[in-house]
């Protein structure tokens, strides 16, 4: 499932970040989280895994194209044990921003920025088109403005967004609070299994942001 010339994964990489110096707007950790969830979201729509009960189960071993997305089938193909939707999305976090990072770059969608400072230097990655690094904000915010029937696509992307906290895309139009009540309209609209893959990623996120264990 494509947002444009974007995987979901990708346009959830370009959310996270802000469009103009690519810099992240979230905690890495979580971030990490959220592109894990966007991953398995491409591979939902693509119909090469499903849920049951919660857990992830393949369907399909044939490729999709689309580089992270494939990354992700390997590892859920490679496992012989079933695994929940927390468990994938912890564990395909491990690994998914170099992979994200490495798809971009190749994709000449991203450039690499060094900052140095006195102590460390970090590395962010700048987007090379305004316009394709905005287009994910642009559909969530057109949906909520209109008010009107989301695409499964974006509905899922905002879902997860606003999951791991990236949560002005409704701004400066809209309050907080009438974005949270669009989201939660979104999220309880989201059919199987999608409703499932959000609140696997829900349950991740509060585990590493509260900590706790997995009663």
């Amino acid at each position: 499932m494509r947002l444009g010339d974007l995987s979901l994964c990708e346009a959830l990489f370009f959310l996270g970040h802000d469009p103009f110096t690519g810099r992240a707007r979230i905690r890495r950790d979580v971030l990490d989280i959220g592109l894990s969830a966007a991953a398995l979201a491409d591979l939902l729509f693509d119909e090469r895994i499903t849920l049951h009960h919660g857990t992830v189960v393949l369907i399909s071993r044939f490729a999709t194209g689309e580089p992270i997305a494939d990354r992700a089938l390997a590892r859920i193909m490679a496992e012989q044990a079933p695994h929940g939707v927390r468990d994938w999305v912890e564990h395909i976090a491990e690994t998914i921003y170099d992979t994200v990072v490495e798809t971009l770059t190749v994709r000449e969608l991203v450039t690499a920025k060094e900052k140095r400072g006195i102590f460390r230097h970090s590395l962010h990655y700048q987007p090379a088109d305004l316009r394709i690094a905005s287009t994910p904000r642009a559909a969530i915010r057109t949906a909520m403005i209109e008010n009107n029937r989301c695409t499964p696509a974006v509905a899922t992307l905002a879902s997860i967004a606003w999951s791991v906290g990236v949560d002005d895309f409704g701004e400066p139009e809209m309050s907080r609070k009438h974005s949270a009540g669009w989201v939660d309209r979104v999220k309880n609209a989201l059919t199987h299994p999608f409703g499932g893959l959000v609140s696997g990623t829900d349950a991740a996120v509060a585990a590493k942001v509260y900590g706790g264990g997995r009663g």
